[in-house]
């Protein structure tokens, strides 16, 4: 059984948000049969990206399956090839620049927990702190008061 099929998607997806029992379901549903299919993995970048509104359990709870999948369900196990990279690539950083911060914590999660991955996902998260850095842009500087030309202390952290 798909992960997904613990919740409606076609309902969160209508009212456009992401409710703590949903975040719940999706993830009894994982305890259970922690296995993502290829369609759980694009569903869930779907539900994403289709509701604004999001319960603050849901980032981690997409974090963590994504994580998961990437990284220990889909040979090569425990690191990731140039296709699984480009994959990732493409669902977090459509026009070349990622948007939100739980897109750019999906990255981190990746680069922290695989054992290799291509060097392009490295400058990618490299490219996220020049632009809040140089620009003032991107989901480093999403919601706060910071000018461009300005190191903060997540710049450091990153």
């Amino acid at each position: 059984m798909s992960v997904l099929g613990a919740v409606s998607v076609a309902e969160i997806k209508a009212r456009g948000s992401i409710k703590d029992v949903d975040v719940a379901k999706l993830r009894k549903a994982f305890a259970d049969d922690s296995t993502l299919t290829a369609d759980d993995a694009e569903g869930l970048f779907a539900l994403n990206d289709a509701c604004p509104i999001q319960d603050p359990a849901w980032a981690d709870c997409f974090i963590e399956l994504e994580t998961d999948y990437l990284v220990d369900q889909v040979e090569p196990l425990g690191y990731l090839n140039a296709d699984k990279a480009q994959w990732l690539r493409d669902k977090i950083a459509v026009g070349g620049s990622i948007q939100a911060n739980t897109k750019l914590d999906l990255l981190l999660s990746v680069l922290e927990r695989s054992r290799w991955t291509p060097q392009s996902l490295a400058v990618l998260a490299l490219e996220q702190v020049r632009r809040a850095i140089a620009d003032g842009e991107g989901p480093l500087r999403a919601g706060k008061l910071c000018h461009a030309q300005t190191v903060h202390d997540i710049d450091v952290d990153m």
